[in-house]
Formats: C-alpha cells, sequence, structure tokens
C-alpha cells in the first residue's frame, strides 16, 4: 500500500475519533455478539514463470477469477474486562457466480498467448480470527465520546475455488483451432492465507443518539499455501496436481456504524475491504508417472469488498 493511501487512512481515523471519548470505562465484565449477513465481491489471480530463476518466460501461465460474488454470513463475539478486550470471528459464504480466465504464454511479459480459455467459477470462502485489544479513552468533548484500541492477532482466510462450463477462446497454433466450449471441466484451487496481525480501532459515539462510527486498520503477516486438482489433465497427479507456497502481506479496514435499537440491541452496517498480495514463491506440480517438477509462484493476488447488515447484542 502506498504512503498516500496509509496517510489518508490516518486521517479518516482521526476525524472519526476527533470530539470524542467520554468518561472512563466501566471496569466489570462486558460483552458484544454480533451477526451479519451480506454480499462479498472477491478477485484472485496468480502467475508462474516456466523456470525457477522467474525466466523463459517469465510468465508461463496465468490464473485469474473475477467478480466472485459471495453471500457470507459473520460472527464475533469481544469479551472485555475494564479496558482489556478479547474477540473472536468467524465466517463462511458460497460463492454464488463468477468467471475464470486461464492463459498461457510462450515468450516473456504475456507475449505469444498460445492457449486461453474462459469459465464459469464458484466456490465457497471461510475466515476466521482472534484477538486482543487495550481501549485508550479520553474525557468527554462536545456530547461524544470516543477511544483509540491497539490491537493484535491471528487470522485464517480460506478460499475453495472451482472452474467448471470450459470455454476455450484462444487457440492460434492449432489448424483448424479448437474453440468453444469443452466437457468435463471440473478443477479446483484452495488457497489458505493465515499469519499474525496487527491495528488500530477508532471509535466515535453519541451521547445523545448512541449512533456509533468504528474504523478497523488492520496489517497481516502471512503465509500462503494452495492446492489444486487439474482435472483435465491427464499428465498431472490427482486430487493434488500442484501445490503453491509463499510470504505475503495483507491491509484490511472496515467500517462500520452502528445504532441501537433497545437497551442491549442494536442495529448495523458495515463495509470491510481487502487487498492481500505475496512475494515470490514455489510452485510444484505433481506428474502422473511420479515425476515431481518446480518452478517460481511469481505472485498471487487478491483483493475483497464486502457491504453487510447485522444486529449487535450487549
Amino acid at each position: 500500500m502506498s504512503n498516500r493511501r496509509w496517510v489518508v487512512i490516518l486521517l479518516v481515523g482521526t476525524g472519526v475519533c476527533q470530539g470524542a471519548v467520554a468518561e472512563p470505562g466501566d471496569a466489570g465484565l462486558g460483552f458484544e455478539l454480533t451477526a451479519e449477513r451480506g454480499y462479498r465481491v472477491d478477485r484472485l489471480d496468480w502467475t508462474i514463470a516456466g523456470q525457477g530463476n522467474g525466466q523463459s518466460p517469465n510468465i508461463l501461465s496465468e490464473l485469474t477469477w473475477n467478480n466472485l460474488v459471495t453471500r457470507q454470513t459473520k460472527l464475533k463475539l469481544d469479551l472485555s474486562s475494564g479496558a482489556l478486550h478479547l474477540f473472536g470471528s468467524g465466517g463462511y459464504g458460497d460463492i454464488d457466480s463468477g468467471a475464470n480466465q486461464d492463459s498461457d504464454y510462450l515468450l516473456d511479459n504475456r507475449q505469444a498467448e498460445f492457449s486461453r480459455s474462459n469459465n464459469g467459477a464458484g466456490g465457497r470462502v471461510a475466515d476466521a480470527g482472534i484477538g486482543v485489544g487495550y481501549r485508550l479513552e479520553a474525557p468527554a468533548s462536545r456530547g461524544y465520546r470516543g477511544y483509540l484500541m491497539p490491537m493484535a492477532g491471528y487470522s485464517m482466510h480460506r478460499q475453495e475455488l472451482t472452474m467448471f462450463n470450459g470455454n476455450q477462446t484462444m487457440d492460434p497454433y492449432n489448424d483448424p483451432p479448437s474453440l468453444g466450449p469443452f466437457a468435463g471441466l471440473n478443477s479446483s484451487y484452495d488457497t489458505e492465507w493465515r499469519g499474525a496481525w496487527g491495528g488500530m480501532s477508532f471509535v466515535n459515539e453519541s451521547l445523545a443518539s448512541g449512533l456509533k462510527l468504528v474504523l478497523d486498520v488492520k496489517y497481516h503477516m502471512v503465509r500462503y499455501d494452495a492446492v489444486a486438482d487439474w482435472n483435465l489433465r491427464t499428465d498431472f497427479a490427482h486430487p493434488k496436481s500442484y501445490e503453491h507456497s509463499a510470504d505475503g502481506q495483507g491491509v484490511t479496514v472496515a467500517f462500520k456504524v452502528t445504532s441501537p435499537l433497545s437497551r442491549h440491541l442494536s442495529w448495523l452496517v458495515g463495509i470491510d475491504y481487502g487487498n492481500w498480495t505475496t512475494d515470490h514463491g514455489v510452485d510444484i506440480t505433481y506428474f502422473s508417472d511420479g515425476d515431481v517438477g518446480s518452478t517460481r509462484l511469481n505472485e498471487v493476488n487478491w483483493e475483497s469488498l464486502s457491504l453487510n447488515l447485522g444486529l449487535m447484542l450487549r
């Protein structure tokens, strides 16, 4: 993420908290249980090179999953004792629709594309995390209260992506080219992003209406692993055709608004955004004859945006 984007996030967080914060928090025990339901749109892509040194060509294959629309459900539990908060979260969703593109190249920089298919995409996603935070409050000001909360924790994010309804859209080196729909495509690519994170929560609440604004910003340091089954490749082993591994990082930003319905129940609307990428890694391919080959995983990129509605019980 560029320095400019970090500055924008911090300025927004400062604005959310400006003029905030009331009396010191209750030293007793407390909890918040939140349930959310909404839609999420993801994009994921990766490329591999022809050799382990990243050459011959520098991009041999490129896979992209676009417009993955998911219906998701999320739960979060926040337990507090005085200023100390312990929280955990989990989420699950089914991918309703999406598109996949599989391209292969003979020359560097995506030149001489010799195969392309555009296919249907689906699957499911799952997320889980735990964390701890310490609330830092300030005196009340102009009818508002708020706080900053440094946080740290660990999270895991999975995507079980599928490819189906195969359609060959480029085949320039065959005469005649073999284009159009092809039967039997049922390939899978299962990912996992897991690791530690650190962040900050900015909160501002109106004492009169109870309306609360919350902005969470987190930086993730992750290990990326993926396993694929390319079902139509008879030269590949099954069910594990190849696997990917790399180190990576991600930034997530979550903004939500809550307003009370009663003393113990509030409604909320939230927007979540995540941007993840990996460093160079390793692609290991398993062949049907028992051989094993490896090359460079150039990078993996994942972007996610979601809109959620929910209820909070406290």
